[in-house]
């Protein structure tokens, strides 16, 4: 499926970059459409390079230029310059800064051209003139052409001196170079021929959109296929092909993913069914074998006089066991009843004597409510408060309780104990075929049953005390 996907953009990929211009073509003709337009400002670069010589646009020149001199015959004519005294270096390298140096110190007036003969920019970092003007203010009409764009003052963004104030290290970097396009400050600076001219983005925009062309700032992280200034150029993708084919790959995937948890449910359901038929089979093929054994007991029943008075506890044994595996067939095959939903109920008349006889065997205190009738699953409910029982006295911590109330209908029964599990316990414990200290699997059963007979159980403490709320006044108790 995959590939078949694949296979197609391919083919739309490529029948759509076979019938459009290339980007070269695109470019050639954005260039064309912007010089045909008027320009927001259009500047010659001869000129540009008359009125604004290198020296004095690099960011660095505004810098120390210890590369430039010789170090140390820098450092004797900085001392020097603190005292206006010698012994003053001796070296060609340095006769500009020489002159530039006595000339402050002696208060000499410096003819307007030196300064553009000596290279513009101090050793020391900025301009001649600069420095000059600190000690001659009165010449700053003349000298501001010899100052760096940045000593000057900050002119308006529509001048040439303005924009070229405003431009990056980088921007400047390209503008020297004299790149054919570049971008500065969103103006888009084209180069026909000699001249620059200047577009703002409401102008430049339209143009690439309907060349379907977009652009970058151009970084050295990133591969850039086709590049020009501080530009890198890039075709605009107007078809959505991969945006649709990336949503169409989602809607498969979460298919795929929907109808593989479908499949795991069906095999999971159709397992469970299976192990339902088989416990109902040998649910009902038990009751034969247990109805055979009830006809014995009771043909030994009808002869009970006749039997050796030894064996009296036998026999009572053997009718106890008998009852009690009658009961519990009848128990599983309500339990599993086709419809899974509903367990059926028994009144019992006093609930309070059935508890009391349930409690028989072990050591426990009851506190039961006022006695009244209600409508339960005797087998079941008995068999988890026998639990609950039996688990406090063998795990819990003497002595044990067991008290009833009654509110909106539910029978409430809890058993406690002076142990230390509480409701954090409850996820733990409750989980089947994992047991604490032997507990798990037997309240796994009894939380099921619970919830079949359409109440619920839950585990609070410390003390620990298992709290089970179950209906007990209706005919039928829903899960």
């Amino acid at each position: 499926m995959k590939k078949f996907v694949l296979l197609i953009s391919l083919l739309l990929t490529g029948t759509n970059t076979a019938s459009a211009e290339n980007l070269p073509e695109r470019l050639n003709g954005v260039r064309a459409e912007l010089l045909a337009s008027e320009a927001v400002a259009t500047y010659d670069f001869r000129q540009l390079q008359g009125q604004f010589p290198t020296q004095l646009l690099l960011p660095s020149s505004l810098l120390p230029q210890s590369a430039t001199y010789p170090l140390k015959s820098l450092q004797r004519l900085y001392n020097s310059s603190l005292t206006c005294k010698g012994p003053w270096p001796v070296t060609p390298l340095l006769t500009q800064p020489l002159v530039f140096t006595r000339a402050i110190c002696n208060n000499t007036v410096l003819p307007i051209g030196w300064f553009a003969r000596a290279g513009y920019i101090h050793p020391g970092g900025g301009s001649y003139a600069f420095r000059y003007l600190e000690k001659h203010p009165d010449l700053k009409d003349k000298l501001g052409d010899f100052l760096h764009i940045q000593e000057r003052d900050l002119a308006p963004t529509n001048t040439v001196l303005g924009r070229l104030q405003r431009m990056s290290r980088d921007e400047i970097q390209v503008y020297i170079a004299g790149a054919e396009v570049f971008i500065s400050n969103g103006e888009l600076w084209i180069r026909n021929g000699n001249e620059y001219n200047i577009y703002d983005q409401p102008r430049w925009s339209p143009v690439l959109s309907h060349f379907d062309v977009n652009f970058t700032r151009l970084n050295t992280t990133s591969f850039c296929i086709l590049k020009s200034g501080n530009i890198c150029w890039e075709e605009e993708d107007k078809s959505h092909l991969t945006f649709y084919l990336l949503v169409g790959l989602l809607v498969v995937n979460v298919s795929l993913l929907f109808g593989w948890v479908f499949y795991r449910w069906r095999i999971r359901r159709r397992a469970m069914q299976e192990r339902m038929l088989v416990l109902q089979i040998l649910t009902h093929e038990l009751r034969t074998p247990i109805a055979s054994l009830a006809m014995t007991v009771e043909g030994f029943r009808r002869h009970f006089d006749a039997l050796p008075e030894t064996l009296y506890d036998e026999f009572r044994r053997l009718t106890e066991d008998s009852r009690r595996l009658r009961q519990l067939a009848e128990a599983s095959k309500d339990y599993l009843q086709a419809n899974q939903q509903e367990l059926s109920v028994q009144h019992v008349d006093s609930f309070n004597e059935w508890v009391e006889y349930l409690s028989e065997p072990y050591e426990v205190t009851l506190e039961l409510a006022e006695d009244r009738p209600v409508d339960v699953n005797i087998y079941w409910l008995g068999t988890c408060i026998d639990n609950l029982l039996s688990n406090a006295h063998k795990y819990g911590v003497k002595p044990v309780k067991l008290t009833s109330s009654y509110s909106n209908g539910k029978l409430i029964v809890s058993v406690s104990d002076n142990g230390q599990l509480g409701a954090k316990d409850w996820a733990r414990l409750r989980k089947p075929f994992v047991s604490e200290r032997g507990l798990g699997l037997g309240l796994t059963i009894v939380e099921s049953m619970i919830r079949r007979m359409g109440g619920r159980m839950k585990l609070v403490g410390p003390p620990t005390t298992f709290i089970l709320e179950i209906p007990c006044e209706s005919n039928s108790a829903s899960g």
